[in-house]
């Protein structure tokens, strides 16, 4: 072999490596930003996923540099110290990513080199032209105006929910075609995730599918196959948890006199079913089954009003959430805000008189509560949690933990003193748990269908009937639901209870009649039609 055949075997032999060097995918990231308007200072780059993981860089003549390592692309913010405003949301990956901007408008910045952030451009600019196509701001707008022309009628606000309702249907398939279209893209996986919150393991184990086989071995799609596994555990039909209850059917209550008991904010009942209701002044009332007022009387309460429950010998149980007012710093200025810390529990005997307190510990929040035999479940929202205390002593048993809270709403019904259905609203489902907190069953999706949880966080009461039956509450727009063997079917002639991301109080009489109340509307009684 010759000099000059020698020669270009180098050549091809040093061009093939060059080749697969330049094909090896860069396990580093380099940042490279520049901002007009900062000629030095210091920038902060935050992980979305885990506020853990942060760096701080210098700026230098308008300058900075981040390097690292990523095990996946993910959402970062960089953000300028002591410049709230000043805060911009990317997506990084182990690539030499450039970013220039202006730091009164870092939000704008120019972003390059990151192909997950080209994706999400894309993706962007697609469920823009959606929005625009259905004019979705200026009817969210028309919807939620509270101008001098007032609130919309019934008939446009139900024909602006139709349109939303199509848009929203058009955007859920816009994530499916991208995710088909770019099954490679790391943005495909973020979609998944988004796409699949509030939904059922079937249906995250269909998007998952979708993806590129080489995408599986990242950490957020094996978490992902792994909450497949663990809902499938849990999940289960109408027909195979509700054994008895079939075809069950509920009308609102005309002959119920319950539009004067208004402020109301949370229900139990006695055992004679007369209803025991908390107001928001504090005030306990007891109306009996046909609506007419019984007995009102204080609470005793030195704290918020939130909840109320009642024993067997009809003892009856106040909650409130204590406030403090803290001074709180936002841009400059400094304004007092009402924090809770803490929870009072006074006891009532059916005549009003104050019997003792109970100390509950380890609670912020009071949002739900129910007697079961000698226990006192008691629902926190800002802990994420339900705890299960002695109802003579108020020592703790154990506790249901790390529930899918939203707007400041947590719930839940008790079945045969043993079982625990969470209203969990953040996870768009029904979960339950023994009183252990081990987790039973789940069922419901985030969806329009009558089997389904629709709005921002749904549902946001449940509650167990005697024979079987659940009846679920939801809100923004108002749907009551009686669950049976064949799923569910919705209360008709239910007005609008509350407006907004709010909670509407729900409870079941020994005759199974729901009682929900509203704050402007009273109470609401709803019976079972035959």
């Amino acid at each position: 072999m010759n000099t000059k055949q020698l020669s270009r075997i180098g050549a091809f032999i040093l061009m093939l490596a060059l080749a697969i060097t330049s094909c090896k995918p860069s396990t580093t990231f380099k940042i490279t930003g520049t901002l007009e308007g900062l000629p030095e200072g210091k920038v902060i780059l935050m992980s979305l996923s885990d506020r853990t993981l942060t760096d701080t860089a210098v700026v230098e003549n308008g300058s900075f540099t981040f390097t690292g390592s990523l095990v996946e692309p993910s959402q970062f913010y960089l953000m300028v110290e002591d410049r709230r405003a000043a805060t911009l949301s990317f997506y990084n990956e182990n690539s030499d990513i450039t970013i220039k901007g202006h730091v009164d408008s870092l939000m704008k910045a120019v972003i390059e080199g990151s192909k997950i952030q080209d994706d999400s451009y894309l993706y962007s600019e697609r469920v823009k032209a959606l929005g625009e196509k259905f004019k979705v701001n200026e009817l969210r707008a028309e919807l939620y105006s509270r101008g001098s022309q007032g609130a919309v009628t019934d008939e446009r606000k139900k024909e602006i929910e139709a349109i939303l309702d199509t848009y929203t249907k058009e955007n859920e398939q816009l994530a499916i075609d991208f995710i088909k279209e770019f099954p490679k893209s790391n943005f495909s996986v973020i979609l998944v995730g988004r796409a699949t919150s509030g939904k059922s393991a079937a249906v995250v184990e269909e998007f998952i599918n979708m993806l590129d086989p080489k995408l599986a071995q990242l950490p957020s799609v094996i978490k992902m196959r792994e909450t497949v596994t663990e809902m499938k555990k849990t999940e289960v039909s109408m027909e195979s948890f509700i054994t008895e209850a079939s075809n069950l059917t509920y009308s609102v209550d005309n002959t119920f006199a319950g539009k004067d008991h208004k402020n109301v904010i949370y229900l139990a009942v006695m055992s004679n079913d007369n209803v025991c209701a908390i107001t928001s002044e504090g005030k306990v009332l007891v109306v009996s089954p046909t609506g007419a007022k019984v007995a009102e009387f204080k609470s005793n309460l030195n704290s918020k009003p939130s909840v109320i429950a009642v024993d067997k010998a009809d003892n009856i149980y106040v909650l409130g959430t204590i406030v403090e007012k803290k001074n709180v710093e936002s841009r400059g200025r400094t304004m007092q805000v009402e924090t809770p810390t803490g929870v009072e529990c006074v006891i009532l005997n059916s005549k009003g008189v104050k019997v003792r307190d109970l100390k509950l510990e380890g609670l912020v929040t009071a949002t739900g509560v129910r007697v079961s035999e000698n226990n006192i479940l008691v629902a926190d929202t800002r802990g994420r949690l339900i705890n299960i205390y002695d109802l003579e002593t108020g020592a703790k048993k154990s506790a249901i933990e790390k529930l899918r809270t939203c707007c400041g709403i947590l719930d839940f019904g008790v079945r045969n003193n043993s079982e625990v259905l969470v209203a969990n609203l953040g996870a768009f489902r029904v979960n339950g748990y023994d009183f252990t907190g081990a987790p039973t069953i789940a069922f419901g999706q985030r969806g329009t269908g009558i089997d389904e949880f629709h709005g921002c966080c749904n549902p946001v009461s449940v509650a167990f009937l005697s024979n079987g039956g659940i009846v679920t509450v939801e809100k923004d727009p108002t749907r009551i639901k009686v669950y049976s063997k064949e799923g569910a079917k919705k209360i008709e002639g239910i007005d609008e209870l509350v407006k907004g991301c709010a909670y509407i109080p729900m409870i079941v009489d020994t005759k199974d009649n729901v009682y929900l109340a509203s704050k402007t509307d009273g109470i609401v009684k709803c019976i079972s039609v035959k």
